[in-house]
């Protein structure tokens, strides 16, 4: 992943790359990436190689402190979010519960993704056969995951447009 940046690779497929690494050592996981506007504090973009661009596309715009599902509440928050039961979860929205269900996502963790200062710039995201769960190694997996992601998405952040690190860390200095 390292050696991928180095060369100048888009980070979308970085993303995608691990997310399915995840998948290929992980049976009967679905994993993703939600990327954060700092600026908005919204989901500016996702990836889900293993769903419909649909998923992806329905997260965009998702503001962090509404805390609709997982993802926004774990980057609000700064801690991972396991939901064991999607449908019958309280802490969610009906439309982002029913978005996960129609997709297929009926239990999940959310971890954040951060930067290195502990900023979350967006999460790494396990959807899982609810009856199986994840085992403890996966989820340790999963956390190193999210690491790497934090440093993707910080390398994905720096290559927005001239200037853009500078201008991300100072909107990411203010709480959410």
């Amino acid at each position: 992943m390292l050696d991928e940046m180095q060369k100048g690779s888009a980070p979308d497929e970085i993303l995608n790359d691990i997310c399915l690494s995840f998948e290929a050592n992980s049976p009967g996981a679905r994993a993703g990436v939600t990327m954060l506007d700092p600026t908005l504090h919204t989901f500016e973009n996702a990836t889900f190689p293993s769903l419909s661009p649909e998923y992806a596309r329905a997260l965009q715009g998702i503001a962090v402190a509404d805390k609709p599902g997982s993802c926004a509440l774990a980057v609000y928050e700064g801690r991972t979010v396991v939901s064991t039961d999607v449908a019958t979860d309280s802490r969610f929205a009906p439309a982002w519960k029913d978005l996960g269900l129609k997709h297929g996502l009926e239990a999940l963790v959310s971890i954040p993704a951060k930067q290195a200062d502990g900023v979350a710039l967006g999460t790494f995201v396990v959807a899982y056969p609810p009856k199986s769960g994840l085992s403890r190694g996966d989820l340790l997996t999963a956390d190193a995951f999210a690491e790497l992601c934090g440093l993707v998405l910080s390398y994905r952040r720096s290559r927005l447009t001239p200037g853009s690190v500078a201008q991300s860390y100072e909107a990411q200095s203010s709480p959410i």
